[in-house]
């Protein structure tokens, strides 16, 4: 599924890839917590050598040396400052990697569907090759910042931090990629045979409180969006932009075509055999601000354009007669960039989505037939 090759070839019969056995036999739980707590010393020892190495960097800059000739030893201190201080991100690195290693060993996997627990959970669908891009930790410095920022970025991945915002409403659980050696950190990881995912797909999407479903032209991905139109009421389905402008403009492409070729031959939705309307997808909203007025230039050292924007480019929501909204997540709207401002962005634009998905009703899990 998701447009990925595992789902559009076939196997060896016997082969791994075949019987798509779950991953959770190659967890080791006490691995994981060795990793996690290796890491978070790796990361501690870290932070305090790159915020020490740049304290003496700056203190060495800083001092009446540069009203005399520089001796020897103030160049070695400075020297070994700099040197100490990417050792310290280069640790720091290596225990945010290790984390996220543990965290694997210590992913929720679903051995059974059929055993979910309790009946509200939301359904995370995406291009398996996303990932890569999900699975991945944030490097940047969100609006800039000094160097030594860098030891305060997140330690959670992309995906970590999706699930975080949604997990209120209910479990999050995602199709595990057939193959993975272990599962990613993040959403809860059940694993289907390749023969029949569809309609194990169709059945979660279903009994799912909401659906999230990442955007992208595969077809895997394509068959699940027109799926989730069939199947579930226009407030219970969030597409979201994890892709660029020409990748999501290639997916609502797919998605017409799609729709036009199974509205014609196969069943709409359950109760009335109708298919509902294709909804209108909007076009992705460019930055309101591309380039900087000239003040702004000053106070950002002569940068003129805006080059950093969100990974999550935004997500689009759907009113009950289909009629679809971008909610673009704009750093260029904020006058003056920092983690504070664009977090507040974020959940200023987030509120009216988490209002409509708090307002939904509980639905009866994966025995209701009833979408």
């Amino acid at each position: 599924m998701s447009g990925n090759p595992y789902f559009q070839h076939d196997f060896r019969p016997g082969s791994r890839s075949d019987t798509n056995p779950s991953p959770g036999g190659a967890q080791r739980t006490v691995r994981g917590r060795v990793l996690i707590s290796a890491g978070w010393i790796l990361r501690i020892v870290g932070t305090v050598t790159g915020f020490l190495a740049f304290t003496v960097f700056r203190k060495n800059l800083h001092s009446d040396q540069w009203s005399s000739i520089p001796t020897v030893r103030w160049w070695l201190r400075l020297l070994g400052s700099v040197v100490a201080f990417f050792a310290g991100v280069a640790v720091f690195a290596i225990g945010r990697q290790a984390v996220v290693r543990g965290k694997q060993h210590l992913a929720d996997v679903i051995e059974s569907l059929d055993r979910l627990p309790g009946p509200r959970y939301l359904l995370y669908l995406r291009p398996f090759s996303n990932d890569a891009l999900m699975s991945g930790l944030p490097d940047d410095i969100q609006g800039g910042g000094n160097a030594q920022n860098f030891f305060l970025v997140s330690g959670l991945t992309y995906e970590e931090s999706l699930v975080r915002r949604f997990r209120r409403f209910g479990r999050v659980i995602a199709i595990g990629r057939p193959g993975e050696e272990l599962p990613l950190p993040g959403a809860a990881r059940a694993y289907l045979p390749l023969n029949d995912w569809q309609s194990k797909v169709s059945r979660l999407i279903a009994g799912a409180h909401a659906v999230l479903l990442s955007a992208g032209p595969g077809p895997g991905t394509v068959w699940e969006f027109t799926e989730a139109v069939r199947l579930v009421p226009p407030t219970r389905l969030l597409l979201l932009a994890y892709c660029d402008a020409p990748t999501y403009d290639r997916f609502r492409e797919a998605v017409a075509e799609e729709y036009d070729r199974r509205s014609r031959t196969e069943p709409g939705a359950p109760g009335t055999g109708l298919w509902p309307p294709l909804p209108a997808l909007p076009d992705c909203p460019s930055p309101a601000r591309p380039e900087r007025p000239r003040w702004e230039v000053l106070l950002n050292g002569g940068k003129k354009r805006l080059r950093w924007d969100f990974t999550l480019k935004g997500l689009i929501v759907f009113r009950p007669d289909w009629t679809a909204r971008f909610v673009r997540f704009d750093p260029t709207t904020v006058r003056m960039s920092s983690t504070w401002t664009l977090s507040r962005l974020v959940k200023r634009e987030l509120q009216p989505v988490m209002d409509q998905l708090t307002a939904l009703d509980t639905r009866e899990g994966l025995g209701d037939d009833n979408p």
